[in-house]
């Protein structure tokens, strides 16, 4: 049975991830079982190409076959599933050699936050790119405590899944940080008037 959530703080595992391609078989492998095959197709990349970032994953334990299946004409199809619904990287435990190549994830999840919040507010809220790194770190930190919590089934989608991490944390973030909870309250409060 999949795990709904696992957090990465081996840096050679998280070294296999630094890939963006395999962070998409992943995730493609997240939302359902699919062939070698299938998932070149999909992504726009040779059957070996697949293969060689399929053999990767697999012995990081990220992946597993979930079974075989004869086709019509007798070929054997292996059929990959992704061993967690969600992973995340605790980059906090990683070398800076690797922690900086997970920085540019962060940064557009704040970045998404904020831009939300602005058009929810109808007005552009300036910060500078040091803000910006520094709320990453501190809601990296808040979706490693959050996560901590979904160690049970998930009966929902995967991106139900991260919407509730992503919320869970961000609330996390708001309840420890005055000032920028005193902010955001004040954004969510605007942007939820009738």
């Amino acid at each position: 049975m999949r795990k709904p959530l696992r957090v990465i703080d081996d840096p050679k595992i998280a070294k296999v991830l630094v890939d963006p391609m395999r962070r998409e078989i992943v995730r493609l492998l997240a939302e359902g079982q699919k062939t070698q095959s299938g998932l070149a197709r999909i992504l726009g990349l040779s059957d070996p190409s697949v293969g060689h970032h399929l053999r990767v994953l697999k012995d990081a334990g990220l992946i597993r076959m979930a079974r075989k299946e004869a086709e019509e004409h007798g070929i054997l199809q292996k059929y990959y599933e992704s061993n967690a619904i969600v992973y995340v990287i605790d980059s906090s435990k990683l070398p800076k050699e690797v922690e900086r190549y997970f920085m540019p994830i962060s940064l557009e999840r704040v970045r998404g936050i904020m831009t939300a919040a602005n058009f929810l507010m109808q007005k552009t809220t300036e910060a500078s790119e040091s803000e910006v790194e520094d709320f990453a770190k501190v809601y990296a930190l808040a979706i490693l405590d959050v996560s901590s919590t979904f160690s049970k089934t998930w009966d929902g989608t995967r991106e139900e899944l991260l919407a509730l991490v992503y919320w869970k944390a961000l609330i996390h973030v708001l309840s420890k940080h005055s000032a920028l909870a005193d902010n955001m309250r004040e954004l969510l409060t605007r942007a939820l008037r009738p």
